[in-house]
């Protein structure tokens, strides 16, 4: 088996793979690591779970010049929180690179602030089509010397609508450049980027469920009108925490996460209707165990890439066994177990049986399970989330919203739930009983010198 020495990767790369305890490359990046550091253009067919971000961020990385304040790579993404994802998966790998800057871009992000950001300009810029070629247009972002661009998730891109967009940023790149080119399925129209962008391109492909054993897939048979119980009954039987239920609708959603509130489940749906700001308190409710169940459509957790995520649930079947296969691999990532339950009436059980990469370990009966009850076997969480009004850019940090909640709210540091960061507002989950308690003290006082506004996340 190939290790990332094999590789020839720099020093400082190996050494964050180190910390990352990141061992031997998956396929994919073993494949197009290589090819990458020739300067070679790449398609790869690759879904989430097996590992892209690192097979072309890692050479992406190393062919950077840290001592040019230019945009050098261009990485383009469907969604706000895919350009967030990656930023922060690159920024981990580049933590021994110094002076390297890595931005972010999309929308929903005030654009003033990522103006101000290009005075002097990231070496490295993840962004949407929208916001990137929004920056194109009114000359805030120069493309001319970036070697190096990056589609991903290009079917999606395509899905959604960016191609023009896409044509837009090619154009304003340089024709000697280094495209490079992942996606999860290879539709007539992403061949068809890949003919009108790349140059002479070479082929990769790796899947997430090229790792099998890593995921025990249980088929649940079910008839529609008792789908709903079902689920209940399921979720009350395992540990709930960590669930993602996939629908094929927006209204779905709602409905179901409405059924599973009235079986005590911390439930929130996911769809492409919700606005940013609610899309992104609901993912850092699931992150940091507030919600323990979400129930979603497949545009809205497209690029969801969640350490706490433990099982999927397909409620209802996607048409293409493509689509099953990257909602599936959202779980078992990164040399994990996780478990996949998918729920079919008679009729849906002969088509799954038909998909020729999908296994079936065991098949469940609806009477197996135990009757679901008004009160679940698993509690809902035992979790709050606070919001605080500060983040990165007011120099906080978790260490000091662990002090704080240590030395005014009495709570230790065991008790202390996932905090995350962001520019401007900062998340903390800490046990429900003690939530009132931290609002009323932290309120009164100073974190690191400074008085925020601290509140519920509802």
């Amino acid at each position: 088996m190939a290790t990332f020495k094999d590789l020839n990767l720099s020093a400082a790369l190996l050494q964050s793979l180190h910390d990352l305890h990141y061992t031997s490359p998956t396929p994919i990046q073993e494949q197009a690591i290589p090819l990458l550091l020739q300067g070679l253009d790449v398609a790869g067919q690759a879904e989430t779970g097996s590992g892209k971000t690192a097979a072309f961020g890692l050479p992406l990385l190393q062919r950077i010049k840290p001592e040019l304040q230019q945009v050098q790579a261009l990485v383009v993404v469907p969604t706000r929180e895919l350009a967030v994802q990656v930023r922060q998966e690159l920024k981990q790998y580049a933590r021994h690179i110094p002076n390297l800057k890595i931005s972010a871009f999309y929308g929903g992000h005030s654009f003033r602030m990522e103006e101000a950001s290009l005075e002097h300009p990231p070496q490295v810029l993840v962004g949407t089509p929208g916001r990137l070629t929004d920056h194109l247009s009114r000359k805030t972002l120069r493309l001319s010397n970036t070697a190096q661009v990056v589609l991903d998730e290009a079917d999606k891109l395509l899905e959604m609508g960016f191609e023009e967009e896409l044509d837009e940023l090619l154009r304003a790149l340089p024709r000697n450049r280094q495209t490079v080119l992942f996606s999860a399925t290879m539709a007539d129209d992403v061949k068809q980027l890949i003919a009108n962008s790349l140059k002479d391109p070479k082929f990769v492909q790796a899947t997430a469920t090229a790792l099998p054993d890593r995921i025990t897939y249980y088929g649940v048979q079910v008839q529609d009108e008792q789908k709903k119980q079902a689920l209940a009954q399921l979720l009350q039987s395992i540990d709930a925490a960590g669930t993602v239920v996939f629908v094929n609708a927006r209204l779905t959603t709602e409905e179901i996460a409405d059924y599973l509130q009235q079986y005590g489940f911390a439930a929130r749906a996911l769809h492409g209707k919700l606005d940013q700001m609610e899309r992104d308190k609901t993912m850092t409710l699931f992150r940091n165990g507030t919600t323990s169940v979400l129930v979603a459509t497949d545009l809205a957790a497209r690029g969801l890439d969640i350490d706490v995520l433990q099982q999927i649930v397909h409620y209802e079947l996607p048409q293409h066994e493509d689509a099953y296969l990257h909602r599936s691999g959202r779980t078992g990532r990164a040399g994990k177990s996780g478990t996949v339950y998918t729920f079919v009436n008679s009729r849906e059980a002969q088509k799954l049986e038909q998909w020729q990469e999908v296994q079936v370990d065991k098949w469940l009966n609806q009477k197996d399970m135990a009757p679901a009850t008004s009160a679940p076997a698993v509690a809902a969480s035992a979790l709050t989330t606070l919001h605080i009004s500060g983040g990165r850019k007011d120099k906080l940090s978790p260490r000091d919203i662990v002090g704080a909640l240590i030395a005014e709210v009495g709570l230790a540091a065991t008790d202390i739930g996932k905090i995350e960061i962001q520019d401007r507002h900062s998340f903390v989950a800490v046990p429900e009983g003690a939530a009132s308690r931290a609002v009323r003290k932290l309120n009164d006082a100073k974190i690191k010198g400074r008085r925020y506004k601290v509140s519920y996340v509802k």
